[in-house]
């Protein structure tokens, strides 16, 4: 029995599916929503993934936002399997005093890029013999620009009061930052819903860059410091949660979609508006995730979160065995995830995004 996993698929996906399977040949392009902690219940089906994607020759275009974009800079690692580790570990052994600055956290969150990231790989990540990174940051505009908290919270008031009457709208707050190798564009540059400017990874550029896509507003500083891109960038995950973004026009090839939900919320002000994603941006996209019944056995019948942070405050080490408990339980995910492939089930189990 399945019961751990839920495979959803969007309409030409689906049928797909139903045929022959789920063929990775087929995958075109990888994603990873922003969601902080919630990527350690995925980490058991990435590895499954990684081990199975190892003889690819295809390009195959990795896009993420947030902590999606750290998992992918993983990926494209010589050994994503021990970088994946390395991820989790290091993730998981933050520590923060009792009231932490945004300069604290800032400095915690690059001390994990630096942990799993080896300054001297990036080069071989930017030209992997097929994975082709990218990942989306926010550039701000206005009120967003600044560092005073006050000046933030009243840039992010009236931009939530805007996405209210229309999601296109932001972009008088923000501008997409797709940061992608300029020579290997990915099927998803010419996406217009907001302003957007592309920019080239290198390898004095690549740490910051992917800092700035998990800057969580005012709880983290704004990045200014990008080699060849000018501004204060933050989280990609404010315009692009969980990625509602044309990632295959007009083909018919597949997206995975690993995620912590069987939902997709589009942008960080949608998380209360039930908004749906666009039914033709994912058409294409098949998503793997934890069932209700697999959460409802974790340790607070919940997948970890950031507020965890603040629900064991001066309590780290037992935040940490809650967060390795989740870690041991996720290798089920990996493999039924390996067993619906392998099989042919997943044509059975598959539903409807």
């Amino acid at each position: 029995m399945l019961d751990n996993i839920s495979i959803l698929a969007g309409s030409k996906a689906i049928d797909i599916i139903r045929d022959e399977g789920l063929d990775l040949s087929r995958v075109k392009v990888l994603a990873g929503a922003s969601g902080s902690a919630k990527f350690l219940v995925l980490t058991g089906i990435d590895r499954v993934l990684m081990s199975l994607l190892g003889k690819r020759t295809a390009p195959l275009y990795l896009i993420g936002t947030s902590i999606g974009a750290f998992r992918m800079a993983a990926f494209c690692q010589k050994d994503p399997i021990a970088a994946i580790g390395k991820l989790e570990r290091e993730y998981i052994a933050q520590h923060y005093d009792l009231k932490p600055s945004k300069q604290d956290i800032t400095r915690e969150t690059q001390r994990v890029l630096d942990a799993y990231i080896d300054d001297k790989e990036i080069e071989g990540m930017l030209n992997h013999p097929f994975m082709r990174i990218s990942f989306l940051s926010n550039k701000c505009k206005g009120l967003l620009k600044s560092e005073s908290p006050g000046f933030q919270m009243l840039g992010l008031g009236l931009a939530a009061g805007v996405n209210l009457l229309s999601r296109n709208k932001l972009g008088f707050f923000f501008e997409r930052a797709l940061f992608c190798n300029p020579d290997k564009m990915p099927p998803f540059a010419s996406m217009n819903q907001f302003p957007m400017n592309s920019y080239g990874l290198t390898s004095s550029n690549f740490k910051s860059a992917l800092l700035s896509s998990g800057s969580i507003p005012i709880a983290m500083e704004g990045v200014s410091s990008i080699k060849g891109a000018k501004g204060v960038f933050r989280d990609g995950g404010i315009l692009d949660y969980h990625l509602d973004i044309p990632f295959l026009p007009n083909e018919d090839d597949l997206v995975l979609y690993p995620h912590f939900y069987e939902k997709i919320t589009p942008g960080w002000f949608d998380k209360a508006l039930n908004r749906r994603p666009s039914s033709r941006h994912m058409a294409n996209v098949v998503v793997v995730a934890p069932s209700n019944r697999f959460v409802e056995n974790l340790p607070f019948a919940k997948i970890p979160d950031r507020k965890d942070f603040n629900m064991f405050k001066g309590k780290d080490e037992e935040r940490m065995i809650y967060w390795e408990t989740v870690l041991k339980k996720n290798k089920q995910l990996g493999d039924e995830f390996f067993e619906a492939v392998q099989s042919g089930k997943i044509r059975q189990i598959v539903k409807p995004l």
